[in-house]
């Protein structure tokens, strides 16, 4: 009996002594570190596409100088004049309304939590998410082109300091494309950490372009929509692998550039504006084939390419954009008045 109990004992110790050395085996292969990005908010119209921690942080404004000329005199020669000019830079800022504008890769959405925001409802501060860009009253996509009305598309918010009890301010929201907005007004003091992120889909339809020089596929996947492809500068555009059209259409020998009364059509054309829906058409295509078109450039402030699509056919198109100089004048189809 007494040599069991010794052996059973003798076991334990010597598991308690051998457990440091298995647990130090584990952690001679230590899992990957996850990326951490952290990005300070500079300037009013913020362009990322990184993602990570977007923090932004604003402090409360100094009093303002008292003008008595023998106070302001001597203000003036305590305060260096890098600080003057910040200071009038923030009190102009004060009460305008700026934006952290997100875009990822074209099959990518976008994904914003708020890990913190303190923005006081009280002193007219206010944050919004918009699903899209909205830049001088102008959205994209579109509000024709877009499965969500406006209404459900922009959510805004800001700190209730009289609520109680307080709950927490951390927000989730996804955009419907690559491209997100979060917007802020901040008069007086205050700050907040957004964190972006990106995510995979399978079928894309609105993109906005961030690439100078790239090709995108364009398709409907069978549904009943249109999808808007959209460069922020004047662009040359060529297409390949077309299938737009019924089976009729696409029999035809030649693609054809002059399709606007077919409902299934690929729309070329440019705005001054985000907003595609008014955008002036330089040519309408319809039809199949698998070899390179013709370029022609568009000289507009915004650049676009529509897929509109019935749903009673597979449409698709390969788009290749580049940005267009002062070389590709003679193959412009539209030259958008300034």
């Amino acid at each position: 009996m007494k040599l069991v109990v010794y052996v059973y004992v003798s076991m334990i110790v010597l598991g308690v002594q051998a457990w440091p050395t298995v647990k130090r085996s584990f952690e001679l292969y230590p899992a990957a570190a996850m990326p951490y990005n952290e990005h300070r908010i500079a300037d009013c119209m913020h362009v990322a596409s990184e993602p990570g921690d977007y923090i932004f942080k604003k402090a409360a404004l100094p009093p303002p100088f008292n003008f008595n000329r023998d106070e302001a005199l001597f203000e003036l020669d305590a305060v260096a004049g890098d600080q003057l000019e910040a200071a009038a830079a923030a009190a102009a800022a004060a009460g305008s309304v700026c934006g952290l504008y997100v875009i990822g890769e074209p099959d990518t959405i976008v994904e914003i939590t708020m890990k913190h925001y303190d923005v006081n409802c009280e002193s007219g501060g206010l944050m919004a998410f918009v699903d899209g860009w909205e830049l001088n009253g102008e959205y994209f996509p579109a509000v024709k082109d877009h499965h969500r009305v406006l209404e459900d598309r922009v959510y805004e918010f800001c700190n209730n300091n009289k609520q109680w009890p307080r709950f927490s301010n951390k927000k989730f929201f996804r955009s419907s494309q690559n491209a997100a907005l979060l917007q802020y007004r901040i008069p007086t003091r205050g700050s907040f950490v957004a964190n972006v992120r990106f995510h995979k889909i399978t079928q894309p339809c609105n993109i906005l372009v961030q690439d100078t020089a790239a090709v995108y596929k364009m398709s409907n996947y069978g549904h009943a929509r249109n999808c808007t492809l959209s460069a922020l500068f004047p662009a040359a555009v060529s297409l390949g692998s077309l299938r737009i059209g019924s089976k009729a259409v696409r029999a035809q020998e030649k693609v054809n550039y002059d399709c606007h009364l077919f409902e299934d059509r690929l729309e070329i054309g440019g705005s001054a504006g985000l907003d595609t829906t008014g955008m002036e058409l330089a040519s309408d295509v319809c039809g199949a084939t698998n070899e390179l078109g013709p370029e022609q450039a568009v000289f507009c402030g915004v650049t676009s390419v529509r897929l509109v699509s019935t749903g009673r056919y597979q449409n698709q198109a390969a788009v290749i954009i580049r940005k267009a100089d002062e070389h590709d004048l003679d193959i412009a189809t539209l030259l958008c008045a300034l």
